[in-house]
This record gives C-alpha cells, sequence and structure tokens, in this order.
C-alpha cells in the first residue's frame, strides 16, 4: 500500500508541473490581422513566430528531455510570399520525436484550410541536412494567414541556439525559455533586448519579445549571417557548471594529443627525409613552411567518424585523418622540428562572432595553429593556405589559445604585417599605327592572400571555371579583348619565401576600349583596371563593414601619346577620398597624373588599412569603393593637332 501510495503521489506531482506545450493552444476562432503600409509592401509577414524550449526532468526516472514548441502565424501579400511558405520543412534530428502538429490556412474572407495530416510525408537525410518531416500548406492566397503549431521531444543536450531573425520581416518575434529548475542560463545576440522573468501557468520563465525585425540585409562587405538576431542558452543538471569550467573542459578535452611528448620514430625520418635534413640551417619560418607543404602534399583529411582517423599510429600509416587526427600529425611534427606552437579554436567569423564569455560550441568549428615566434599560422584544413597570416574567413574573430603547458587564454586573431596583402599594377599602354586599337603590357605582383588566392584558384580550377579567372587577371569586363601573352610565376602552393608575390606579366588588345568621335578618339582608360565594386544603394545600410582583409592597391599607368595628337579630359583622372577615423586615416583613393616627355603617367594608390568599420562611417566608406568605380568611367580625348 505504501508503494502505491509514493506512486500514486509521484504521478499527481509529475500533472501539476506538465510540460508547456499541452496546456498550449492556438486561438479557437481565428481572426485577420491588420497590416500597415510598410508592412502590406512586403511579400510575407510574420505576424507571430513564437519559440518555447523546455528542459523538463521526469521525476520518476530522473532524465531530462527538452521540447520545443514552435508557433508561427505568416500573413502571404503576394505570389512571392505564398512560395516562400508554401512548404513546412521540421527538422527531426536523431532522438526527435513530434508530440503534436497542426496548421491552417485562414482566407480572407476568414474560411479555414486544415492540415490533413496524412498528408505529411518524412524524408530521409535532405541535402545532408539529416531527416525531416515536410507537408505542404493548402488554400494559401494572396492576403492569407498561414499559421503553423508542432511540438518537438528532444534528446537532451545542454546547449541551444535559436535563430530569431529571417529573410522576411516579422511584426513580432517570442521566445520562451523554461528550466523547470534546472540551471539555465540565456544570451541574446545583435539586439538591446534581453530575456525577462515572468510566469506562465505558474511556471518561472525567461521571455524574450522583439518587434519590427527587419529580414537580414544582404549587402556587400559585410558579415550578413553572424549580425543576425539570435539566441544561445545552456542548460545544466549540475548546479556547479561555470563558463570557466566548460573552458576547461575544452582544453583538456580538445588539448589530448596535441602535445606529445613523445615523438614516435617515423617521425623523425620523415623530417629528415623531406623537410630538413640532419645539419641544414632553416629558419622559423622556413621549418613551418616545409612541414606545412609535406603534410598537405602527402595527407588527407577525410570527413569520416571512423575513431582510427585519430588515432596517431593509424594516421602516420595510412595518411588519412580527421580534422583533430591532422592536428595531433602537425603537433608531432612541430615537437620535433623544436618549434613552439599554440591551438587556437575559433569559428568562421561570417557565420559566428566567438564570445569568450558565453560557451557555445556551435561557434567552435575552425581549427588554427599559431606560431608565436613568426606570428603567422598554419591552416591545418585548408589545403589553399600555407603558413601565413589567419585565412580571411577568421582574421579578426577571437579565439581561444592553447598553448604547451594547457594554459590558456582569448585573444582577437589579427594581422601582424598591416602590409601583408596588396597588389602593384604597372601598365604600358600603346596605340596601333590607325589608331583603332589599344594594346596594353602589364606587370602585376600579388601579396599575402591576393596570392594565396591566385594560387589556389590556377591549381584547383578547371574548365570555364579557370577561363573567367584568367579573364580577370588581365581585366575583366573589357569587350573583345584579346590575350596575346599570359605568363604567370610563382604558381606554386607550395612556397617556403615569406610572402612571395604571385606574378602576372600579359599583353592584350583591345578595340572595345576606342570610340572614333569624328577625327578625335575617346580612350576609355578607365576601364583597364577592371570591373570595380561599387556601392550605391538606395536603402539604409543595415550591418557594420567587414571587408575579406586589410589590403591596398598600386597602380602605375604608363599612356603613351601618339605623336601628332594632343589629350583633353584628364581631371576625370584626379580623384582623392578618403575616410579618418580617430584622426588616423583609415582608407583612400588617390589618383594624379603628370605629362612628360610624350607620356602620361597615371599614378593610383587605394588603401584599406583595416578590415572592420563602423556602419556610422558608411558613407565615408563608401566614396572611397566608389572612387574606385568613378575611375572605372574615366576617358581621355585625344584630337589631331
Amino acid at each position: 500500500m505504501r508503494n502505491l501510495f509514493i506512486f500514486v503521489f509521484l504521478i499527481c506531482a509529475s500533472a501539476l508541473n506538465a510540460q508547456y506545450y499541452k496546456t498550449y493552444d492556438w486561438e479557437s476562432t481565428p481572426e485577420q490581422h491588420t497590416l500597415n503600409s510598410y508592412e502590406q509592401k512586403e511579400s510575407s509577414v510574420g505576424v507571430l513566430k513564437r519559440k518555447v524550449v523546455e528542459f523538463y526532468q521526469s521525476d520518476l526516472t530522473k532524465s531530462i528531455n527538452i521540447y520545443e514548441t514552435i508557433h508561427t502565424i505568416t500573413k502571404v501579400n503576394d505570389e512571392v510570399g505564398i512560395q516562400r511558405h508554401n512548404q513546412v520543412y521540421i527538422p527531426m534530428h536523431r532522438g526527435s520525436k513530434l508530440m503534436n502538429i497542426k496548421a491552417r490556412t485562414i482566407a480572407k474572407d476568414g474560411s479555414i484550410t486544415n492540415l490533413n495530416e496524412d498528408n505529411i510525408k518524412q524524408i530521409e537525410n535532405v541535402e545532408d541536412y539529416g531527416d525531416f518531416e515536410i507537408f505542404a500548406i493548402e488554400g494559401a492566397q494572396n492576403g492569407s494567414e498561414i499559421e503553423v503549431l508542432y511540438t518537438l521531444e528532444k534528446e537532451y543536450s545542454p546547449f541551444g541556439t535559436e535563430i530569431i531573425q529571417s529573410n522576411f520581416y516579422i511584426k513580432r518575434a517570442e521566445m520562451v525559455y523554461i528550466t523547470n529548475n534546472l540551471l539555465g542560463s540565456i544570451k541574446t545576440y545583435n539586439t538591446e533586448q534581453e530575456f525577462e522573468r515572468t510566469y506562465l501557468e505558474n511556471k518561472l520563465v525567461e521571455e524574450l519579445v522583439v518587434t519590427n525585425i527587419k529580414p537580414v540585409a544582404e549587402e556587400e562587405y559585410s558579415a550578413t549571417e553572424a549580425n543576425r538576431i539570435y539566441v544561445a542558452y545552456q542548460c545544466f543538471g549540475n548546479p556547479d557548471i561555470t563558463q570557466e569550467l566548460l573552458w576547461s573542459n575544452v582544453v583538456g578535452n580538445i588539448s589530448q594529443g596535441l602535445f606529445p611528448v613523445q615523438i614516435q620514430k617515423v617521425v623523425i625520418d620523415e623530417i629528415r627525409k623531406n623537410i630538413m635534413k640532419e645539419g641544414e640551417e632553416l629558419s622559423d619560418f622556413e621549418k613551418a613552411a616545409r612541414l606545412d607543404n609535406f603534410i598537405k602534399s602527402n595527407f588527407t583529411v577525410v570527413d569520416n567518424r571512423n575513431q582510427q582517423l585519430e588515432e596517431i599510429d593509424y594516421i602516420l600509416q595510412n595518411r588519412s585523418a580527421s580534422e583533430i587526427g591532422i592536428l595531433k600529425v602537425y603537433a608531432h611534427f612541430l615537437v620535433a622540428l623544436k618549434l613552439d606552437y599554440e591551438m587556437v579554436i575559433t569559428a568562421n567569423r561570417y557565420t559566428h562572432r566567438f564570445d569568450p564569455d558565453y560557451y557555445n560550441p556551435n561557434a567552435l568549428r575552425e581549427f588554427l595553429i599559431y606560431l608565436p615566434y613568426i606570428k603567422q599560422y598554419i591552416s591545418p584544413n585548408r589545403i589553399d593556405y600555407r603558413v601565413s597570416e589567419a585565412p580571411t574567413n577568421i582574421l579578426g574573430n577571437n579565439g581561444l589559445f592553447i598553448n604547451q603547458e594547457l594554459a590558456y587564454d582569448f585573444r582577437k586573431i589579427v594581422q601582424s604585417d598591416p602590409d601583408y596583402s596588396h597588389i602593384v599594377r604597372n601598365m604600358d599602354i600603346n596605340f596601333s599605327e590607325d589608331f583603332d586599337n589599344v594594346i596594353v603590357d602589364e606587370y602585376q605582383e600579388y601579396y599575402g592572400h591576393w596570392g594565396v588566392q591566385n594560387r589556389a584558384y590556377m591549381a584547383l580550377m578547371t574548365g570555364d571555371a579557370k577561363k573567367q579567372f584568367e579573364d580577370y587577371l588581365t581585366g575583366s569586363g573589357i569587350e573583345g579583348k584579346n590575350v596575346t601573352k599570359l605568363e604567370l610565376e610563382n604558381e606554386d602552393m607550395n612556397q617556403t619565401e615569406y610572402n612571395l608575390p604571385y606574378i602576372v606579366k600579359s599583353t592584350i588588345e583591345s578595340s572595345s576600349l576606342l570610340q572614333d568621335a569624328g577625327g578625335s578618339y575617346i580612350f576609355e582608360i578607365g576601364k583597364i583596371i577592371g570591373i570595380q565594386s561599387e556601392l550605391y544603394q538606395e536603402k539604409e545600410r543595415a550591418n557594420p563593414i567587414e571587408m575579406q582583409y586589410p589590403n591596398q592597391y598600386n597602380y602605375e599607368i604608363i599612356v603613351n601619346i601618339p605623336e601628332g595628337y594632343a589629350t583633353d579630359g584628364l581631371e576625370s583622372l584626379v580623384i582623392n577620398k578618403e575616410l579618418i577615423i580617430d584622426g588616423k586615416k583609415l582608407c583612400y583613393w588617390n589618383s594624379s597624373y603628370e605629362i612628360k616627355d610624350g607620356k602620361i603617367t597615371i599614378t593610383i594608390e587605394e588603401s584599406y588599412r583595416v578590415n572592420e568599420y563602423p556602419i556610422e562611417k558608411y558613407e565615408g566608406f563608401r566614396e572611397v569603393i566608389n572612387a574606385a568605380s568613378d575611375f572605372n568611367k574615366a576617358a581621355i580625348l585625344f584630337t589631331e593637332e
């Protein structure tokens, strides 16, 4: 009898503490929502986007499950909106279970079309994103509202993220976070709104409300995905877990095998045979460069869950490794070469901004090896990079740095050499005797990231893609261009000299750069620098400016004036724009010319000293960017004397 009483008591207690989704429901008699004039112009409007995340621990088994309830109401205003929302995909990750689902379409006249659950289909591994349940929305017309409500039960994971902002306008977004007395925390990003404590059906919850969320703005020079409004959260059964403890655990787990004490004989043999012969004197940079070249030429990184791909013995024998396994290979060789190094864990800055104050495993996707004495990085998983500054998708993000004593700290991943990436372009321009053709002899040097990217493009691309890149190297956008010479130097991706330039020597001919003006000729000189980026958007800028990397261009263009001709219109060659922030000139365009000995010598310097600029300085930045586009329109008039 006593056991029966306890069992009944636990059942009653569980009922009193029932999951929130069991009582949550939509309105039984829905009404159409009114949109303002701005919202009526959008193809679709998220009237409501509500997400409830509840961690629930069973009183009987003490196991923890997660219940995610999604409730959306979307008004579609035109065919684009209908196409955007007429299919619903529900991700069914491992262990997910659909607890309930319903959907309906409310027409402008109030008629309702409900979901027929028999039409729900199960699809496995959709484009490598996993399994989905999918169904079509029926009855949607212009002005209809589409309402969807469902709950998923998921296996417990202490970490999660939720993206609030979308590619369409959202009138009201809500997120409710329920831990049911488990220890939890939650943090918002890219919004001033914060979670507030409140009660829902006698449950203490954290609730976030964000209104009038504009669609994600796809803008040039921006980290659009990383700038979206999103939430990260944690929930634990253990009250003693802290952010510091989480980071310490990461260091302890990741570091296994990455700072070896004993080095295998096969590693020593490989070094003596392929990297550094006994008694050979090399700088630290040369050692690291040769090592990077050797590993990337002889080992393959495999996307596979095979545990052997993380075991150093197996890897050294079979020369195949996982992302973690290849780090172990580098570690063994670096120790054998007596090169100090630090392991770096970070994220792609275009998708996640690494936050040292809040542990988020979704932001731990990228690995680097930092060589502190030469202030350079090895990018183990990037076949295109050799020892260099950090790759462009990581540069500027924060990272977790772990040294050989397993001490760690957080740092911003910066470029140590401010002049690392730059382009030198020298052109010598002549005209055919009958003034119907332009001949351009050009010499170019690409340094830093420019050189890295060019080597990779030419080595890895084939067919039309390679032809398009050759077009870029010889002046993109010049119609009818005939390339009579194209020579490349320092093409090999395996380099051992610091920042060796990628050299391009070319000659092109084109008649499209000349326009006959009745005895005079217009030479569209601006086009010889190729198609340029331009920022002429009408909408207000939404994102801060993020360039790929700091870089600079230096041009010297010599135009040989045909004998017997005078020039006019040279004032279009003079453009000066600059952006000064806190007394520092951070980007600028300066172009000028001089005439001497029958030649016009044009000098251009375009520079971007940093890769991040505040949104408040967008107009000044835009003027500098557009200066190149303005020069692209410059022309010289030649008239007979």
